[in-house]
């Protein structure tokens, strides 16, 4: 009976344990590598496959612990599951370190002052709110100026709304594009929450040109064994660790400084990425299969929001603020054209002329997205846009 449980063993549970410990090394967009790998490993000797999958386990093991050792204080990190699996770890409730700026790492700044800690939770489907329930009137669909990582938990903008008697849910995942926007809508539509859905989009990276839609992103959400799948990829952390490694080892050899630019606004540095000084120039545009698909799932408002240079070049001496036309350029696409497309930008550069009478920033000087006092003026456009509505 013990022979015949080992050959069993040997004979299905070994290879797919082999397979499962081989994935870890790979993103999953690269899935088929260690299928190819597993399937020649069938073939191989007995003594050969003893050999392969010992050694397998013990190197898992090793740069486990290995990774413990080493340590990593990138926040981000522990609420996304990876680059290329972009779903927020469900159910946090504890405290992060607020990262620096994401500027920071171009201009070389390393900062040594005593890290501050911030509340982050989530809810069952891995975004920034207390919990998930259809007890919300608004919808809030974008990337990292939602789900915003650097920020307390009651700074959010679902959070900062509740001031307007108004329930809002953030559904935002840094790294998101309008194609997850979309599908969250048609997600959560499908399911019957039929509240009224708001679009954040930021013209610095969603304005691309978009293919064949993402069908079915989100049916992850009710894949049980996917979900213990990636959890336990997440506890490994080896294909995400050696990654941030190989990054880290690449940045040191290029020269990032060419990325950003710096101007002095009220005497203060402060630092721009290049790429979104110039997003008056991005084009945005779907495919007509993008269109067919989403054309029953259009959100109800768009909320355009500028980036930093689009707010502060106004207050910068010998540079003429770009002209955009962010709207338009949305609108002329047949999928977005009956949408009701609303414009940040003015009230924001308001909003920041006030305050640098003050000496105030709706942004921290070494990150492209709101800081708190940001994000605040950013809920009260909303609340003003919904008010109106």
């Amino acid at each position: 009976m013990i022979n015949f449980v080992i050959k069993k063993f040997e004979i299905f549970f070994v290879p797919l344990i082999f397979f499962l410990l081989l994935t870890f090394f790979f993103s999953i967009n690269k899935i088929y590598i260690p299928i190819l790998i597993s399937f020649a490993f069938l073939f191989f000797k007995k003594k050969i496959k003893k050999v392969l999958f010992i050694n397998l386990i013990l190197i898992v093991f090793i740069l486990k612990i290995f990774f413990l050792n080493l340590g990593s204080n990138n926040t981000l990190s522990k609420l996304i599951y990876e680059k290329h699996f972009l779903y927020g770890v469900q159910n946090l409730d504890s405290y992060f370190l607020k990262q620096s700026g994401d500027l920071s790492g171009f201009i070389g700044y390393v900062d040594n002052s005593l890290k501050k800690k911030v509340k982050i939770k989530t809810d069952m489907y891995g975004f920034r709110n207390e919990n998930f329930n259809t007890n919300f009137d608004f919808f809030l669909v974008g990337d990292s100026f939602l789900h915003q990582h650097r920020l307390d938990q009651n700074d959010l903008i679902n959070y900062q709304l509740q001031k307007y008697n108004l329930k809002t849910y953030n559904a935002g995942i840094p790294i998101y594009d309008i194609s997850h926007y979309f599908e969250l809508i048609k997600f959560f539509k499908e399911k019957e929450i039929n509240k009224k859905f708001v679009m954040f989009i930021y013209p610095g990276n969603d304005f691309l040109n978009y293919g064949n839609p993402k069908s079915g992103y989100f049916n992850f959400f009710d894949n049980e064994i996917l979900k213990f799948y990636v959890k336990l990829r997440k506890f490994f952390g080896l294909h995400s660790q050696m990654k941030f490694m190989i990054n880290k080892y690449k940045a040191l050899k290029k020269d990032n400084k060419a990325k950003v630019s710096s101007y002095l606004v009220n005497n203060k540095e402060i630092f721009f990425f290049k790429d979104f000084i110039n997003s008056h120039l991005k084009e945005i545009s779907f495919n007509k299969k993008f269109t067919e698909t989403y054309r029953e799932f259009l959100p109800d408002i768009v909320i355009v929001i500028p980036t930093k240079f689009d707010v502060y070049c106004n207050f910068l001496s010998d540079v003429s603020c770009n002209q955009n036309d962010y709207i338009k350029k949305i609108a002329s696409n047949d999928l977005m054209k009956d949408v009701k497309i609303v414009d940040s930008s003015s009230f924001l550069v308001e909003k920041a002329r006030v305050e640098l009478e003050n000496g105030n920033f709706l942004y921290d000087s070494r990150d492209t997205h709101f800081n708190r006092l940001g994000n605040k003026y950013l809920s009260q456009f909303l609340a003003l846009v919904i008010e109106k509505d």
